[in-house]
C-alpha cells in the first residue's frame, strides 16, 4: 500500500513541477507545418533559424506529430526560418525580430508544396537514409534506399547503423539480440520471438517510411528489451488526390516480389491501401560437429541441407478522418498470409573413441507451414484548450500458424526405415489499450501522462505420431499443450523541460505484471506476479551551433516470452532438442549513455559511450540428456555488464557521393558462476558498417553496403565473426515516372553464422550459411494526380 501512495505522490510532484515552471518566459518562436492541399500536419519537418543580416545558421528543430514546432531562448535580433522535408519544396519565412517587447512570436501556419507540384520535376528522393537526432531517439528516413525497392525489411535493417542481422534473420542492436521491435509504435504479434525472423525476411521494405532507434527509451515506452527499441514506421501518403506506386522485381532461383500502394486524399479524408506478394528461396546448409568427453570419447557429425520456398501476401488499408481542427479518427488494418514449404535432409554419423562408425542415418523432413496474421487499430485524438491533447488508442492483433512435419528416417547400418509426424500449433492473441494526455504549457514545459494495458495469450501445442503397423499412432509421451497469459497494467508520466541550451526529459513508469503458464500435460500452473517502477532520464546540452552533449539513464527489463518458458521440447532433430524453462526470472537492466554530436553543413558525427549492467541475465545453455541427445534451454546467469563506444559519421563529398560510416566496440563480462561456467568471463568485440551512395551521372546512382561483426562471447563458448557486402544500382528514366534498378546481396558469398561450445564435457561447432548471392532486377512506377511530366529534370532531395 505504501508503494502505491509513493507512486501517486511522485506523479503529483511531476505535474506540480510542470505547472509551477509554466509561468517562466523567454524569447521564443512557434509555428505549425501543414501539407498545402490537405491541410494535414507534417511530422519531422526540419526548421532552421538564420540571422537575417548575415545568413548565419543559429539553431534548429523538427516539427512534432501535430506539425507544431517551438524554438526558445533566441537572443534579441532579426531572423528568418527555412523549412525543409523530403519530397516537399523548401520554404523561407519572412524576417522577424525578437526582443523584450516581442519575446513570443507566432509565425502561424506554413503550407509545404510537393516538389513535383511546384517545379514540374521528378524528385529523386532518399539518395541516402536521412538522419535526425532527437533527445531520446535516432531517426533514419529510408527514402528510396535500394534495398527498400527490392528487398525485405530484414535486408533494409542491415543498412541501418547500430543494427546487425544474421544469416537466419535474427536482429541485434549494438551486438545484443534482446531488442524490442515495434510497428508504428505498438507491439504486434508478428514480432514475437518465435516468428519474428521469418516475418522480417518476408515483409516488403518498400512499405517502410522510417526506422527509429531508441537505445534508452523514455517512460512512455514499455521498458522491454536489453538493447532498446526498433520502431518500424509504415508509409502513409499525404498528397492530395489519387497517388500511388508499383514496385516489381524478379530474382534468381525463381524469386519475385511485387508491391503496390495507392491513396486517395480529399484533405478531410485520406484513404490508403497496399498489397504485396513475395516468393523467396530460402536454402540453408548446416554443419554440426560435436565431441562428447565423458568416460569415453564419442563423435557425432550432422549435415543438414534445407530448401524452402516461402510465399507471402501482405495487405494494409486504413482511413484518416479529420472531423475538424480538433478531432481526428484513424482506423487501420493489416493481413499477412505466409505459406512455407520446406524439404530437409539431415545426415547423422556417430563414431566411437576409435572413430569407427556406430550409427549412420538420414532423416528427411517435409514441412508445410501456414501462418495467418491480422491486426486492427483505432486511434481517436482530441485537441482542446491551449495546447492540450487527449488520445485513445486500441489495437487487436492475432497470429495463428500450423507447422505440419512429416519425417522419414533411413538407418543405413540396419537398412530399416521409420516414419513419424508432428504438428506444431502456435497462436498469439494480443489486446493493447492506451490513453495518453499531452499538455504543452509554454516553450519550456511539456507534460505527458498515460495508462496502458497489454494482454497477451500464447498457445503452443505439440502433437506427435509414430507409424506402427501402417497406422500413425499418437505419441502421448511427446504430445503436450502449453498456454501462457501475460497481463501488464502500467501508468506513465514524462516531463520535458527546456531552458536556454539545456533540455531534460524525465519519466516514471510503474507496472504491475501478471504471468500464468498452464502446462496442461502435467496439469500444472506456474505463476509469477511482480510490481516494478521504471525511471528514465534524458538530458541534452547544446554547446554551440554545431556541438551538443547528451546524458541518458533508464531502468529496463527483459521478460521471458512464452517460447522461453515452455518446458516441452520439440523433436525436429532427435539428437538436438530445444525446450524452455517456466521458472525463468526477468532480466533487470541499468542502462547509461553519454553522447556527443557535431554537425556542420552536410556532415554529422555522433559518438556514444554506453554502459549496461544486467541482473539475472538470460542465456542459452546446451547440455547432454543421455549419451547422444543434447538439450538446449534457457537459464538465468548471475549477472553481466558491458561497456562500449559507438561512432557514426555521415557526410557528403561534393554532390556525387554520400558516406555513412559506423563502428561499435564494446567490452562484455558475464558471471556464470551459478551455472558452473566461471565467475568473470570477458571479451572485447566490435562491428563496423559502410553505406556509400555514388551519383554517377544525372539520374543514376550506385549503392554499396558492407558490414563486419567480430566474434563475441557466449557463456559456453563464442560466436564467430561475420561479413557481408551488398551492391545496388538505380536509374531514373527521363521524361517518365519510371525507374529501373538492380541489387546483389552477399556479393562475395561470405555471409555465415558460426558458433562454438567448449566445455569439459562437450565441444561443438555449428556452421550455417545460406544459398549464395541473391540477384534482383526491378522497375518502379509512380502515378497519381500530383505527377507532371511536361518539364522533368532529375533533382536530388537530401533535405531533412
Amino acid at each position: 500500500m505504501k508503494s502505491k501512495y509513493s507512486i501517486f505522490i511522485l506523479f503529483f510532484c511531476i505535474y506540480s513541477m510542470s505547472v509551477q515552471s509554466a509561468s517562466k518566459g523567454g524569447n521564443m518562436i512557434t509555428g505549425v507545418v501543414l501539407e498545402k492541399e490537405t491541410h494535414t500536419p507534417i511530422e519531422y519537418v526540419g526548421i532552421c533559424v538564420y540571422l537575417a543580416k548575415t545568413d548565419k545558421f543559429v539553431t534548429g528543430t523538427v516539427s512534432n506529430a501535430n506539425g507544431k514546432f517551438t524554438i526558445q531562448s533566441l537572443p534579441d535580433d532579426m531572423y528568418y526560418c527555412v523549412l525543409s522535408y523530403i519530397g516537399y519544396e523548401k520554404q523561407k519565412s519572412a524576417s522577424f525580430t525578437v526582443n523584450e517587447s516581442q519575446n513570443i512570436i507566432n509565425l502561424g501556419n506554413f503550407y509545404l508544396i510537393t516538389s513535383s507540384q511546384q517545379l514540374n520535376e521528378v524528385v529523386v528522393q532518399g539518395r541516402r537514409s536521412t538522419y535526425t537526432q532527437g533527445i531520446d531517439k535516432k531517426i533514419f528516413n529510408v527514402g528510396q534506399d535500394l534495398m527498400s525497392s527490392s528487398g525485405s525489411l530484414s535486408d533494409l535493417l542491415q543498412n541501418i547503423p547500430s543494427v546487425q542481422v544474421d544469416v537466419e534473420g535474427n536482429v541485434s542492436l549494438r551486438g545484443n539480440e534482446n531488442v524490442q521491435i515495434l510497428i508504428n509504435g505498438k507491439q504486434s504479434t508478428m514480432m514475437n520471438a518465435r516468428t519474428r525472423a521469418e516475418v522480417l525476411q518476408q515483409l516488403p521494405a518498400g512499405d517502410i517510411e522510417r526506422i527509429e532507434i531508441i537505445t534508452n527509451p523514455s517512460a512512455q515506452y514499455k521498458p522491454d528489451g536489453v538493447s532498446g527499441i526498433l520502431n518500424i514506421v509504415m508509409k502513409k501518403q499525404r498528397k492530395v488526390g489519387v497517388n500511388g506506386n508499383v514496385m516489381a522485381n524478379i530474382g534468381n532461383e525463381g524469386r519475385y516480389n511485387v508491391t503496390t500502394s495507392i491513396n486517395y486524399n480529399t484533405g478531410k479524408i485520406n484513404l490508403y491501401g497496399s498489397y504485396g506478394i513475395r516468393l523467396d528461396r530460402r536454402d540453408r546448409i548446416t554443419l554440426d560437429d560435436r565431441i562428447k568427453n565423458d568416460s569415453v570419447l564419442s563423435y557425432i557429425s550432422q549435415h543438414t541441407d534445407s530448401k524452402a520456398h516461402p510465399l507471402s501476401h501482405v495487405i494494409r488499408a486504413g482511413i484518416d478522418w479529420n472531423f475538424d481542427s480538433s478531432n481526428t479518427l484513424q482506423l487501420s488494418g493489416a493481413y499477412n498470409h505466409r505459406g512455407f514449404l520446406r524439404e530437409e535432409n539431415t545426415l547423422t554419423t556417430n563414431r566411437d573413441d576409435a572413430e569407427i562408425i556406430t550409427y549412420n542415418a538420414n532423416r528427411y523432413r517435409h514441412d508445410d507451414e501456414k501462418t495467418n496474421q491480422a491486426e486492427g487499430n483505432a486511434v481517436y485524438t482530441h485537441l482542446f484548450g491551449d495546447n492540450n491533447e487527449l488520445s485513445v488508442d486500441y489495437s487487436y492483433s492475432i497470429l495463428e500458424g500450423l507447422e505440419d512435419n512429416q519425417y522419414t528416417t533411413n538407418i543405413y547400418s540396419t537398412t530399416s526405415e521409420t516414419k513419424d509426424n508432428s504438428q506444431i500449433w502456435q497462436a498469439y492473441y494480443q489486446h493493447l489499450f492506451r490513453v495518453t494526455y499531452n499538455r504543452t504549457f509554454n516553450d519550456k514545459i511539456k507534460l505527458t501522462m498515460g495508462y496502458e494495458m497489454d494482454a497477451l495469450q500464447t498457445d503452443l501445442n505439440y502433437h506427435f505420431q509414430n507409424l506402427e503397423n501402417g497406422v500413425f499412432v499418437p505419441d502421448m509421451q511427446k504430445t503436450n499443450d502449453f498456454t501462457n497469459n501475460q497481463l501488464n497494467n502500467a501508468i506513465y508520466a514524462t516531463l520535458e523541460y527546456k531552458v536556454g541550451k539545456f533540455g531534460m526529459l524525465m519519466g516514471l513508469r510503474p507496472e504491475l505484471m501478471n504471468i500464468k503458464s498452464h502446462l496442461f500435460s502435467l496439469d500444472s500452473i506456474v505463476s509469477n506476479n511482480y510490481f516494478m517502477v521504471y525511471p528514465t532520464l534524458h538530458t541534452a546540452y547544446q554547446l554551440n551551433d554545431n556541438n551538443e552533449l547528451q546524458l541518458n539513464y533508464s531502468l529496463r527489463v527483459n521478460r521471458p516470452e512464452a517460447d522461453d518458458m515452455n518446458p516441452f521440447p520439440e523433436y525436429q532433430n532427435p539428437l538436438s532438442l530445444r525446450a524452455g524453462n517456466p521458472y525463468l526470472l526477468p532480466e533487470k537492466i541499468h542502462s547509461i549513455e553519454a553522447g556527443y554530436q557535431w554537425r556542420k553543413s552536410a556532415t554529422t558525427i555522433l559518438g556514444t559511450l554506453y554502459y549496461r549492467y544486467t541482473a539475472d541475465k538470460l542465456t542459452t545453455v546446451t547440455k547432454y540428456l543421455d549419451n547422444s541427445i543434447l538439450l538446449t534451454t534457457k537459464e538465468n546467469l548471475n549477472s553481466s555488464q558491458s561497456a562500449g563506444l559507438e561512432l557514426i559519421i555521415n557526410t557528403d563529398i561534393k554532390k556525387w557521393m554520400n558516406i555513412n560510416l559506423s563502428g561499435n566496440v564494446y567490452y562484455d563480462q558475464i558471471n556464470a558462476e551459478k551455472l558452473g561456467y566461471g565467475k568473470n568471463k570477458n571479451n572485447i568485440a566490435w562491428s563496423s558498417a559502410l553505406n556509400a551512395n555514388f551519383n554517377i551521372f544525372k539520374g543514376a546512382m550506385l549503392q554499396l553496403n558492407s558490414r563486419y561483426t567480430s566474434s563475441s562471447l557466449l557463456p559456453q563458448g563464442k560466436r564467430e565473426g561475420a561479413f557481408i557486402t551488398n551492391l545496388g544500382a538505380k536509374y531514373e528514366i527521363p521524361s517518365t515516372n519510371l525507374s529501373i534498378m538492380g541489387t546483389v546481396s552477399d556479393l562475395f558469398n561470405t555471409f555465415k553464422k558460426i558458433y562454438t561450445i567448449d566445455t569439459p564435457q562437450l565441444k561443438q561447432r555449428i556452421e550455417q550459411w545460406r544459398n549464395p548471392r541473391i540477384f534482383y532486377i526491378g522497375i518502379i512506377w509512380n502515378f497519381g494526380s500530383s505527377q507532371h511530366n511536361d518539364k522533368q529534370n532529375l533533382k536530388y532531395d537530401e533535405s531533412l
